[in-house]
């Protein structure tokens, strides 16, 4: 049979559509056919600037997907012609007794030498159909959803996993508690809506931009979230926000530049947990963002938590299929307006609607 996919040639380059046979799945694989791909901002990135974990153009992007199974290979018993799945972008590395990646390891796939993701080691799906290998199959991050579930939902998975990582690492800093979000893109909104469903006594957001700021907290606020727009006062602002309170209990950074990394421990109290979600990346690189920190009087006396999240294990994937299977997130097609809405022949127009300011989650359509 014949499978559609869309090469990108080179960073700010174009997509070539080939046709490309592909065919049935060996023993232990399964074959997907995609439904949907959602655009994450790393997808953005890749476009503009590239990554230097793609070693070798083309490239086969996108790594947001919800897929149909299509068909199964000799011994598969986890799924099904006809199931909806969704799946995470980091991914184990393949070797069985890997102590992080192997069916009797960690799971901690992003602390593996050899870890892979999809959409850069790994091919992506900006393809109509994919095979994945046994090993994916049996112990990476693939889930399926019941019968009748939304796929354009389902696509979200990964980016929801990555920020419940970091919002579930420490316990119980969320649930009644003041957090604070640096940012007010997708992840963000991903965490905005987590924080209502996991109970956090207020939430601020955090934008430097009115219209992405406006969206948000019109389609997603209630009383217990407030907006503070990033100026020159954004410390003291946030600050008051959190009274009765001294200072935030939780922070996130989701604005990958180097400045959000310049607030964050200026918001910093007694308790505070920080977490580094969005790094700051380019064609070079990760550059260097130091901060010095008093071991004694701020980590040990004040019990400050300094950590990151970056990419997901299964736990994350497990706590994003959770939430979603039981409509935890009611408003999370608002994060997809009629403008942010394409066929898989408008890709390049879906990577660039991605980028303007005031977007938050452009989903591909690869049905026909």
């Amino acid at each position: 049979m014949k499978n559609l996919v869309y090469y990108l040639d080179q960073p700010v380059g174009s997509f070539q559509a080939k046709d490309e046979a592909i065919g049935e799945p060996g023993p232990g694989e399964i074959r997907l056919k995609t439904s949907k791909t959602s655009v994450c901002q790393s997808d953005v990135v890749i476009y503009n600037v590239g990554l230097p974990r793609i070693k070798s153009w083309p490239a086969i992007i996108l790594h947001e997907a919800s897929c149909i199974v299509d068909a199964v290979g000799e011994g598969v018993s986890k799924f099904r012609v006809g199931d909806l799945v969704g799946l995470g972008c980091d991914i184990p590395c393949g070797d069985s007794s890997c102590i992080y990646c192997g069916p009797t390891g960690t799971g901690d796939w992003t602390s593996c030498p050899n870890t892979q993701a999809t959409g850069h080691e790994f091919s992506g799906f900006a393809r109509s159909h994919a095979i994945l290998p046994q090993w994916f199959v049996e112990y990476g991050p693939i889930v399926k959803f019941q019968d009748g579930f939304d796929a354009n939902r389902a696509c979200q998975l990964e980016p929801l996993a990555c920020g419940l990582e970091g919002m579930t690492r420490v316990n119980n800093c969320i649930e009644n508690r003041i957090v604070v979000l640096l940012g007010a893109g997708s992840q963000s909104t991903y965490a905005l809506q987590c924080a209502q469903a996991m109970k956090a006594r207020k939430i601020i957001l955090v934008n430097r931009g009115i219209d992405r700021l406006e969206r948000v907290l019109r389609d997603f606020g209630d009383d217990n979230v407030v907006g503070v727009r990033w100026d020159e006062n954004v410390v003291e602002n946030v600050l008051a926000e959190c009274k009765p309170f001294n200072e935030p209990h939780f922070v996130m950074v989701n604005a990958p530049v180097a400045a959000a990394y310049e607030v964050a421990p200026k918001l910093m109290g007694y308790g505070t947990v920080l977490d580094g979600h969005a790094g700051v990346k380019g064609a070079d690189g990760k550059p260097r963002l130091a901060h010095e920190i008093d071991l004694n009087n701020d980590i040990h006396y004040r019990l400050q938590c300094y950590q990151a999240t970056h990419g997901s294990s299964m736990h994350g994937i497990r706590l994003a299929h959770q939430m979603l299977s039981e409509n935890k997130l009611p408003k999370i097609d608002l994060m997809t307006n009629e403008t942010e809405k394409f066929h898989h022949t408008e890709i390049m127009a879906a990577i660039s609607r991605a980028a303007d300011k005031d977007s938050l989650k452009v989903i591909i359509d690869w049905e026909d």
